[in-house]
């Protein structure tokens, strides 16, 4: 039996990084006199037999419980590892030297070293505290934000356990002379060297320089690299905390090999194997791990700096340079923004990085983390320390500061902006193209017809009827919203644009409008420019004219994209009236979006969680639900958005979830749910080739265009026509169902496309 040095100041465990140790304390049962025996009880039992999947009794208790739950709760405290298949534990030394010497003092030194606040906690008691003081005090100095009592009280356990503390009649936690004497012995977390500290003083937030090695990338990055760096944050197991990605890369150094790194996540966050291979997989995309060797990988020379600074900022830094908008969204929050809103913005000024709201959450997640940023009821703003931080980091240009339209291959301009961008786009992609034109051209005032174009261009994307006009007496375009089979909704649209970003009285004449909206018909008029002056603004509302600024357009276009309304919702952005009522209405549509992602997620979680699996096969009730999402949703979901989430899961074309009686289980993976979902797509899609050439919805939105219709004269096509009518995304949209590998852009294969049109009888 390997055994330690016997224990004394020099030879306790040298604690690990603040960032690498664990942030909950481990749990036994028990009073504060029981629980050091408990647990001793529990190693023994380990030490005569390993196998993890096997009853254990406490001594204090008659029921056996499973070991593996028993383990679960007792955390990464570096008392036990595990190995092989089957499962079994293995004694750490410094386990093993516990039960052999019994001294409670090394067992309290142990933990401390891989545990937060441990050690810690008796600083803070010399005088005595309550429990909530004690609570107070690790949040104020050592940024650890408990929201129940619950943490503080184990740790007290444990203190008191190994009589460092005594527990007074009057609530307070006092250290003892022994505790005073064992502080001593311990190395202790400097609380002016972690961020917390730093972003709470009153003066400006002292910024920790970046590690020589980071500095010296972040100084080099150009702008292809921050454009090529990934949208998704990807999984990673325990949550993308940088806690956890400092315990990850640590456990990395000097190497590891793929299946022991799986294996440690296994043990540390009880996972399945493929979620740890997911989390290798991001580790990589963020540039913390990279591969050494045939089948082993280490920690990056960027990924060991971070570890050797102690400094949750360069994890944020390190992780700007591989995730798409991170320092971007930090730099967007200048002011209180709730995910939607900073969404949008995000949008507006990157447009070809599409973001959903789910990127945008955890994003905020991680900079709520490190104190980036605080939360102001249900927004959320950047602190000073962000705003420190935001000003040092290389950031990707703005579409709103340079007048040039990016597209993947093509740098179109002028006149045909809004076709080549169509044309070149396809998806969200061609969205963002388009909405960004809108804005531009809003102020080229050497030639108002681009912005005709632009604004005709974006009302088609959000599935109207557009009809352009030009010459005296008529309108710029009429649009058509298809509101029911009886009832069709006419609109004059009128497209003024200035240099100056500001349309005045003298721009626009009212009395020549109406005219407009009698010749053609209409039963309203909407006036789109950069912005308006108070004049135009007074006038309007006397004449019953809708005002739409460019950016309000644009954003519109951009959120449709996401989540599409019907033309009867959309009707209230050109109309006079409620103009809050289409907020309210995308509000809701994204709600109900977010709550199918989150019943989604949590019962995908609960059926591959091997303990959930053992007590209830995996499935929940809609409180499990509840319960489950609500540290993560920012409004706790209702019950009946539960029940309407689960009701279309389970219809016959999706075949997601069924129900156990009154649970619910998961019964296909999130992947195979889309591709469902994208193939039911595909056939509506389809299906439209058969509509009237007087459909409404002929136009469709740019993400799903009719497969065989033609672009009216002057109107942009969406894509490429492959053959015989066929679009491209259609084809692509039908292989992804298949399971097919198809690329993005480029032209598709003669044998794909003939694939195609065999399945649908296309000849």
């Amino acid at each position: 039996m390997s055994q330690p040095q016997l224990p004394g100041p020099e030879n306790f465990p040298t604690p690990l990084p603040w960032l690498a140790r664990a942030g909950s304390s481990p749990y036994v049962p028990g009073t504060p006199s029981e629980i050091i025996g408990n647990l001793s009880a529990l190693l023994q039992d380990i030490a005569k037999d390993g196998m993890l999947d096997r009853p254990f009794t406490w001594p204090t208790t008659d029921s056996p419980v499973p070991l593996r739950k028993v383990v679960h709760a007792l955390g990464a405290c570096g008392l036990l590892s595990r190995e092989g298949r089957p499962t079994r534990l293995i004694l750490s030394d410094e386990a093993k030297y516990f039960l052999e010497s019994g001294d409670d003092l090394y067992l309290i030194a142990v933990i401390h070293a891989n545990v937060r606040f441990i050690g810690e906690a008796l600083v803070g008691l010399r005088d005595g505290l309550l429990h909530n003081e004690l609570n107070d005090f690790a949040d104020q100095e050592y940024g650890l934000k408990w929201s129940s009592l619950d943490q503080v009280r184990r740790r007290v356990y444990w203190l008191r356990g190994a009589k460092l503390v005594d527990y007074w009649s009057n609530g307070k936690v006092v250290l003892t002379e022994r505790g005073q004497q064992f502080l001593g012995r311990l190395t202790l977390a400097h609380p002016d060297h972690l961020p917390h500290r730093r972003r709470t003083s009153a003066s400006s937030p002292a910024l920790p320089p970046p590690p020589a090695l980071l500095a010296a990338h972040l100084a080099n990055v150009d702008q292809a690299t921050l454009r090529s760096r990934k949208r998704s944050m990807g999984y990673v197991a325990g949550g993308g905390r940088v806690e956890v990605l400092a315990r990850l890369a640590n456990a990395a150094v000097p190497d590891i090999t793929r299946s022991d790194f799986k294996k440690f996540c296994v043990e540390e966050f009880g996972i399945l194997e493929s979620s740890a291979e997911q989390t290798l997989g991001t580790l990589r995309s963020f540039g913390l791990l990279t591969q050494v060797g045939t089948d082993t990988f280490a920690a990056t020379e960027l990924a060991a700096s971070c570890l050797a600074s102690d400094e949750a900022l360069d994890f944020v830094r390190l992780l700007h340079l591989h995730v798409a908008l991170l320092g971007e969204t930090l730099d967007a929050l200048e002011e209180e923004e709730h995910s939607s809103a900073l969404l949008r913005v995000l949008a507006e000024r990157y447009p070809h990085v599409q973001l959903v709201r789910d990127d945008v959450t955890r994003r905020l997640a991680l900079f709520l983390e490190t104190g980036l940023a605080e939360r102001i009821g249900q927004a959320v703003r950047r602190t000073e320390l962000g705003a420190a931080l935001a000003r040092t980091l290389p950031m990707l240009e703005r579409a709103d500061s340079i007048d040039l339209v990016r597209t993947d291959q093509v740098s179109v301009r002028g006149d045909s902006d809004v076709e080549a961008c169509a044309m070149t786009n396809n998806g969200l992609h061609g969205v963002a193209s388009v909405a960004s034109e809108v804005v531009q051209a809003a102020t080229d005032s050497t030639d108002y017809q681009r912005f005709e174009r632009a604004v005709a261009a974006a009302f088609r994307a959000l599935g109207v009827d557009v009809e352009t006009h030009s010459g005296p007496k008529k309108t710029d375009a009429i649009i058509g919203l298809w509101r029911s089979p009886i009832d069709r909704l006419r609109i004059a649209v009128e497209a003024k644009t200035d240099g100056a970003g500001l349309v005045t009285d003298q721009d626009v004449k009212f009395w020549r409008l109406g005219e407009h909206r009698e010749h053609h018909q209409a039963q309203g008029t909407v006036l789109v420019g950069p912005q308006f002056d108070g004049r135009i603004v007074q006038e309007a509302a006397k004449e019953k004219v809708a005002l739409l600024t460019a950016r309000e357009l644009a954003s519109a276009v951009m959120r449709h994209g996401r989540t599409p309304l019907a033309p009867r919702e959309i009707a209230t952005l050109v109309t006079v009236g409620q103009p809050d009522t289409l907020e309210r209405t995308w509000q809701e549509a994204e709600r109900r979006q977010e709550v199918l992602r989150l019943v989604l997620d949590t019962l995908w979680k609960s059926g591959n969680d091997p303990v959930d699996i053992e007590y209830s096969s995996g499935a929940l009730g809609i409180r499990d639900i509840w319960r489950e999402t609500k540290g993560t949703a920012e409004t706790p979901l209702e019950r009946n958005e539960i029940e309407e989430a689960l009701t279309f899961l389970g219809t016959p074309f999706v075949a997601g979830v069924a129900r156990q009686d009154s649970d619910h289980v998961v019964t296909a993976s999130p992947s195979l749910i889309a591709a469902r979902l994208r193939a039911l797509a595909a056939a509506i899609e389809s299906s439209g080739a058969e509509r009237s050439a007087g459909d409404p919805t002929r136009a469709g939105s740019p993400a799903f265009p009719p497969p065989h219709s033609k672009p009216e004269h002057g109107s942009a096509p969406w894509q490429h026509q492959c053959s015989g009518g066929i679009t491209a995304s259609l084809v692509r949209a039908w292989a992804k169902a298949q399971g097919r590998s198809v690329s993005e852009r480029g032209k598709l294969p003669a044998s794909l496309i003939r694939e195609y049109k065999q399945a649908h009888d296309l000849g």
